[in-house]
């Protein structure tokens, strides 16, 4: 599994992007002038969390699969 994280950066990263738009979609859960305004509340606010999480794990990745490149091209 590790493997192919590392192999197929594009692919982690769509993967990411996918999971930080369904958090994001869902965190709109219980806050007032939204389209889920009666939603549960915890779900709107475990869904922000999740959502930042995400967000912060594709900079993360893309910072790596970035100097990771630029290693690669260096050595070359």
């Amino acid at each position: 599994m590790r493997h192919q994280l590392i192999t197929h950066p594009l692919l982690t990263l769509a993967a990411l992007l996918v999971l930080a738009f369904g958090f994001f979609q869902l965190s709109a859960s219980g806050q007032p002038g939204t389209y889920w305004s009666d939603g549960p509340g915890w779900l709107g606010n475990t869904a922000w969390v999740l959502f930042l999480l995400c967000a912060l794990g594709f900079l993360a990745f893309a910072g790596f699969a970035a100097v990771r490149r630029l290693h690669h091209r260096s050595q070359a």
